[in-house]
Parts: structure tokens; sequence; C-alpha cells
């Protein structure tokens, strides 16, 4: 019992000896401890950051209840309409017949953007404030059983608000917006000044990571008088399924060949086109579906996957970083491990003091770390554009066992893993060559040192070009020639309004505006560049058959959209104020603009082949047989991830336009802007004066990239951070042992700049040797990453010698640091070193 009852002691002395000679140590060594605790803080913080983020884009659509068996159902074409990219909205029918045909859909739920029949605005006359008209954007028809399907949670009203005609749900942020403070359940909100609406509940904010964003929904039997639902010539629904618990997605979608074909197999034959759908599940839709239509900006697996990677490699740096001080720094220690094993210290013992030493760094750098995330964590939301950290805590991450538990074995794994190498090493060191001064570092212990140096250098090429590439696509997706001109126009959203007399309010608002001097051109139409164009159908050479025919957009436009946009015409002539088509009727050979990516696949051998040539192209209830008057050149409809768009150019006879793009001087903008709200105020009245300007909205296009191109940045910026510390640390540990040979070449007439060069020239070497090694990693990489954009950079050989550059440039000058303090020292003094 004596052995057991002492143990208790012994132990906790063996601890204590532990903790003193650690703290011996890293206080005797302030410089290389604070090197390795801050890179390792840092490198723990970033990849904590890294995790958030990559959670967060990994967490969409996974509150809601059902999510597991939550699909959307798109479609993908192929024959004549292969030029039609896969969409994510699909034929109202599909839904309903799903349903109908298979016992393993247990719900279906429509869902399409009130926007899409040309404008979208609420109304409420107010109690005391006065009448308040705004344009909505992400107001949605849906099916009642979307609410049942989806998680949304209600603050006020069920899921069964919307089981009748002329009823809304908003969005708490949205009924503040109309009511403020007051109750407005059962009070009376107006579409498009036609259309009553009462509010039957309120939903809490749509969260950040929800793949549908929307502020208000109403009840799709609303118009269900006017609109069929059912039928299958209109793909603009958003079609989701709710599969019964334990049904094979992948089996169900077997099925849906057939599906298509009872369903769509006759017009598919007699148009020569094939179609497909597909099962997609909802917590899939962020990351992996970039499809046309999409309800809103997606992110991107890929992205995602390299910025996992770099949080790991942030962390292995560090890791790196304090096994090479610990190794280089071994030397020093030599004579403590040769006494301490003279003394009769076991090489267990040994092994454990160093792995100590290593858990004690790293838990004073895991203490920091949490203070960094602390401190920056509202920044860090601020910084990537998306509230993370209140969608981390609401998580419930924090609560979870599994979470801890993982985080408790990362850091037990690192500490043990960067502390065992350097431990191996100095615990093999035989005590009679170190007392008696024979011991240097062995071949096989430099080697590795180096080694893992040029790993460093060989991560840090990679991410120094990861940058200087994300940074050139960007740069060229803002700065590229578009086909036209989106600087210093205007546009203004025109009332959504079921208002007959609106085109000729339209009309006088251009008139007065073309009045001021400032204002060169404005220009009526269905869209606008920057987002995919609404209306598509098929064309074709009027002397072919229904076979023949392929998809293009077309786009609804009056005669100074050319002009007002700087699109330059290459062949014909532009529309004049007679060349308009009545397509509520059928129409005698409308003219029609079209551009080059129409001709060519029309298969005129060019442009001036296309001009007066018949055209058969349906649009509304009619086929229409057209005369091409005109070619404009491909301009970027969409951003440069996408192809040309396919365009043909229309000039209806009406002039109920939802958007009216102003080309206007930018020197008095504010009141060139106010003298416009006037203009507008004036002639529609009561309505919301809604406006953007068009070089922004284009650009909004790219707002995923720039976020994942500022994280990228930020993320290869602490990465070469942590790098160059190990660097400074390493140069601090060579200049100290080198300390009485630089005196000595100094005595000898050695010049300052020679001993930089003595210093530099063997990291210079790793960083030549890692280029070897990184170049052909970024070819590779920057390739395959540049495919995803159909426009991109071409890189040169510039770009692939840049991050050596710089990293070359960065080590020498981290190095030098140390090196010319060292080189600038008294050399007697340096001599008399030891």
């Amino acid at each position: 019992m004596c052995p057991a009852l002492s143990s208790k002691p012994k132990t906790t002395t063996m601890f204590k000896s532990y903790l003193t000679v650690a703290l011996r140590n890293l206080l005797k060594n302030k410089v290389f401890s604070t090197i390795n605790i801050l890179g390792l803080a840092i490198g723990m913080a970033a990849c904590f950051f890294v995790f958030v983020y990559v959670n967060f884009e990994q967490s969409y659509d996974r509150f809601h209840k059902k999510a597991n068996d939550l699909y959307r159902v798109t479609i993908s074409y192929s024959g004549s309409f292969s030029n039609l990219a896969p969409m994510a909205s699909n034929h109202p029918a599909v839904g309903p017949a799903m349903k109908k045909d298979f016992a393993e859909v247990a719900e279906f739920a429509r869902a399409f953007n009130a926007s899409l029949f040309g404008g979208a605005s609420l109304s409420y006359a107010g109690d005391k404030a006065g009448k308040m008209v705004f344009n909505e954007a992400k107001m949605f028809f849906i099916d009642e059983s979307f609410l049942s399907m989806f998680s949304f949670p209600f603050i006020a009203g069920n899921k069964n608000a919307l089981t009748e005609k002329n009823t809304i749900v908003l969005t708490e942020k949205t009924a503040a917006k109309y009511f403020g403070k007051a109750n407005p359940i059962g009070k009376t909100l107006s579409f498009n000044e036609e259309i009553p609406l009462k509010v039957t509940g309120v939903l809490k904010d749509v969260p950040e990571n929800s793949h549908i964003k929307f502020d208000m929904l109403i009840s799709v039997k609303t118009l269900a008088e006017n609109f069929q639902y059912d039928n299958w010539t209109w793909p603009e629904y958003y079609n989701y399924v709710l599969l019964k618990p334990g049904t094979d997605a992948r089996k169900l979608e077997a099925k849906l060949p057939a599906f298509a074909d009872r369903y769509l197999g006759p017009v598919m034959k007699q148009l020569n086109f094939g179609c497909r759908f597909h099962l997609q599940k909802v917590t899939d839709i962020h990351l992996t579906s970039h499809q046309v239509k999409e309800a809103e900006a997606n992110g991107s697996e890929r992205d995602v996957y390299f910025l996992s990677i770099i949080g790991i490699l942030i962390l292995l740096l560090a890791w790196i970083n304090y096994v090479n001080l610990s190794t280089a720094k071994s030397m020093e220690r030599a004579k403590e491990v040769g006494l301490r094993k003279v003394v009769g210290a076991m090489k267990k013992q040994l092994m454990t003091q160093f792995i100590f030493e290593s858990f004690l760094v790293n838990l004073l750098a895991l203490i920091f770390a949490v203070l960094i995330v602390f401190l920056c964590f509202p920044r860090f939301s601020d910084f990537v554009g998306k509230d993370i950290s209140k969608e981390f805590i609401s998580s419930g991450l924090l609560n979870q066992f599994k979470f801890w538990i993982t985080i408790i074995g990362l850091f037990v794994v690192g500490a043990f893993v960067v502390g065992a190498y350097p431990a191996l090493v100095m615990v093999r060191y035989q005590p009679a060559k170190v007392l008696k001064g024979k011991f240097s570092q062995s071949a096989q212990g430099i080697l590795f040192r180096k080694s893992l140096v040029s790993l460093q250098f060989v991560l840090s090429i990679l991410l120094i070009g990861g940058t200087v590439l994300v940074y050139k696509q960007m740069s060229y997706m803002q700065n590229h020639d578009l086909g036209y001109n989106k600087d210093q126009i205007l546009v203004v959203k025109a009332p959504a309004s079921f208002d007959p007399s609106l085109g000729s309010k339209i009309v006088a608002f251009k008139n007065e505006l073309i009045k001021n001097p400032s204002i060169t051109d404005v220009s009526g139409s269905t869209d606008i560049p920057g987002k995919a164009i609404i209306g598509r159908n098929t064309v074709r050479k009027a002397s072919e058959d229904e076979t023949h025919n392929f998809v293009t957009f077309i786009q609804l436009t009056d005669e100074n959209f050319v002009n007002t946009f700087g699109i330059n015409l290459v062949a014909g002539r532009n529309f004049l104020p007679g060349d308009t088509a009545n397509f509520l009727a059928q129409a005698n050979n409308p003219r029609v603009l079209v551009n080059e990516e129409v001709v060519k696949a029309l298969g005129y051998k060019n442009n001036e082949a296309a001009i007066h040539q018949p055209v058969m192209f349906r649009l509304g209830n009619f086929e229409n047989k057209g005369e091409i008057i005109g070619v404009v050149k491909n301009y970027h409809q969409r951003s440069l991830k996408e192809a040309y768009d396919p365009i043909l150019y229309v000039r209806p006879s009406g002039d109920q336009w939802p958007y009216l793009s102003i080309r206007v001087e930018t020197k008095d903008l504010s009141q060139n802007l106010a003298s416009i709200k006037t203009a507008y105020n004036n002639i529609f009245a009561n309505t919301a004066f809604d406006y953007l300007f068009l070089n922004d909205f284009f650009n909004n296009q790219y707002q995923s990239d720039q976020q994942f191109s500022k994280v990228f940045n930020l993320f290869t910026v602490l990465a070469i951070f942590v790098a160059c510390l190990g660097l400074l640390g390493l140069s601090i540990f060579v200049s100290r042992l080198r300390i009485k040979e630089i005196g000595i070449r100094k005595v000898l007439g050695a010049s300052v700049s020679s001993i930089l060069i003595l210093f530099s020239k063997d990291f210079a070497k790793l960083v030549l040797l890692a280029s070897v090694v990184a170049i052909p990693i970024f070819y590779f990489a920057s390739n395959v990453w540049l495919r995803n954009y159909a426009f991109h950079i071409t890189p040169n050989w510039v770009m692939y010698i840049l991050p050596t550059l710089v990293l070359l440039m960065i080590a020498l000058l981290t190095i030098s640091i140390q090196s010319l303090r060292t080189a600038l020292a008294n050399p007697v003094t340096s001599i008399r070193t030891e």
C-alpha cells in the first residue's frame, strides 16, 4: 500500500519539475517562445475562422426540419435546345404531376417571383402616415404547402396562413417597414395597385443561409383565375418535392426520363429536342448549383474546398515553424540533455519533458487564439459580408459534445505531433560526446529542417500565386470590354401596375427626361444587362421546319436601346419608330434585330448574309414570321462566367416597359437625379421611385467571387506572415550560431554586403528549389480554376515567375532584419563570445 500512497506526491513533484523546466526554457528564450506562440495562435485562429466560414457555407438550408427529404426539380435540354443551359426553374405542372404519378412524393410546392409579370409593388394606405408604396424584388407566389414543407418559423400566424386567396405573409423586417410596431395581422396591402392582400402571418426574417430569400409570400390562389398553373409551356417556377422518409432519390430520378416522355414526348418529337428532369437536394443547392434562373447567387463548393485547404496549410505552417525552431535550438539544449542522462534521466522522462513543453506552448497559443477570435469575430463577419458569427452561435455547435471533442482532439494530436520529433531528436544525443563539446547536428537533421523550410516555401508560392491569379481574374472581369457602355447609365424601374394608361405615361416621362440637356438618351426595355433575360423561345429560318428550332433569349426594346447602351451595330440598321409588332394578334412580318450568336446558330455565313432574311420565332400565343433588319455585336448580357447569350430583339407596339435606362451626365449627378425624381413623381403619382446605377448592378454578379477573393487574400497574408515568423526565428538562430564566424570575417575585411549574401544564399537556394516544385502545381491548378469562367485571363510566364520573386523578396527581407544586425555588430565583441 505504501508505494501506492506515495505515487501521487511523486507524480505531483514530477509535474512541478516539468513545469518549472518548461517555464524556465520559455523565459530564457523569449524571442523564440514569442515566435512559436504567436505563429501557433495565428494558425489556430485562422483555422477556426476558415472552419466557421466553411461550416456556414455548408449549412445552407439545413435548418429545415425535413431538409433530408426536400428536393428541387430542375430541367436540362438536349437536341435542338442543347444551347439552353440547365435551369433551376421548371414547368408549373411538374410538381402536381409528380405527386400524382409517384407514391414516393409526399408533397409538392411551387414558387415564382412576382416580378415575372414585369414588376411588383406593394402599397399600404396607412393609418396616419399616408400611403406608402414600395417596389418589391423578393415577393413570391407560392403553394400553401410551401409553409409546411419548409421550416421558416412564424412570429404570428401558422402554416395554414395561405390557404385562402388574396392572402399574404410578411417577414418581420417587412412588417415593420409597412406597419411599424403595429400588429399587421388582418391589415390589407395592395399588389400593383390592383389586388388586395390580407396579412395573415408574420415570419422571422429569412436566415442568411437559405438558398431562397424572400420578404413576402402570396397565396398562389390569388391569381388562379387569371393564370393556368398546370401547364407544360412556361418553365419559370421553382418546383419542390418532399419525398417520403426512406425514399432513395436516385431510384426515383431514374424514373424521370419516362415521366418526361409521358408528358412532353409529343412536343419533344415535334421540335426535335429532349429534356430531362433532375432531383436536386435542397441542402446541395448553395454550393453545387449554378444554373440559369437561380433564386440567389450561390456559393462555390470549389471555393470552400480551397479555403479548407488554406486553413489547414496555415496551421501546418505554424507547426512546421515550431518543429524547425525546436530542432534548430536542440544544439543549445544538448548539454542539458547530456547532463540529465548522466544523472540518470531515462529516455521516457526526457520525451515526456519535451512533449510537455510542446503542450504548454500550444496551450498558451490556444489562449491567445481564443482572444484573437473573440476580438475579431464581429469584424470577420463584416469583412465577408455575411453574419457568420450570429449563425455560428445560433447553430448550437457550441453546445455539442462532438464539437468540443473534435477541438480538444485536434489540440492534443497537434501538440503531440509537433512535440514528438524535436523530443526524439534531443533524447538521442550521446552524453559523452555532448559533454566533451564534440556534438554537432546530423546531416539528416539539417536535411529534414531544410525540407520543412522548402515545404513552407512551396506552400507560400502556391498561395501567393493563387492571390495573383484571383486578383487578375477579378480585375479582368470588372474591366473587360463588355461590348456596351455601362457607365453613366441610370436605370429607373417603371411602376408595377395594371394601369392601362401606363404606356402613355412612360412615353410622357421619356419626353420629359429628354428636355434635360444632361440626358442624352432614354430607352425602355424588358431587361437590362446584368441579369438573365426573362423571355426565351424558339427561332429558326423560315425555310426550315420546327425540328430546326433552337432556343434564344428574346428582348423587347425600343428604337433607342442600341444608342443608349452604345452597342455596336455590325450589319443592317436599327429599329425605326414604325418597326413595331403586335403580339396580341397574328403579326405581319415583324422586324427584328439579332446578335452574332443568333446569326451563327441560324447558319448564315456572315452577318451581312442574315440581313432581310425571314425567321420564325415564337412569342406570346403565336409563332411569328419576322425579318432580320440588323445584327448587333455580341455583348455580355451576364457575367464573364457565362458564354455570350443568343438574343433576338423585338420592338413591340406598346411602351409598358419595366425598365427605363437613362444615359446621364455624372458631373452634377445629385442635381440630375433630383430632376429625374421630380419628373417621375409628377407623372407617376403615389408610386415608388426606384432606381439603380447599371455599373453597380452589373458588378453585383461578382459578389460571391469578390467575397471569395477577399477571404482568400486575407488567409494568404496570414499564411505568409506565419511563414515569415518561422524564417525570422531561424535567421536569429543561425545568426547566433555563426556570430563568432562573422566576427572573424569582419576582422579579415569582409563587407556587410558580403555577410548578408552569406546569410541569404542558403535560403535563396531553398526558395528556387521550392519554385521548381510549386510552379508546375500552380500551372495545373490555375488552368483547372480558370475553366469555370467562359471568359478569363491567359496566364503568361510572368504570372508563374512572379510568386517566386515575391517570396524571394519577402524571405530575404525577413532574413536581412536579423542578419544586418549581426553583420553590423562589433567584431571584437563577437569573437570574445563563448
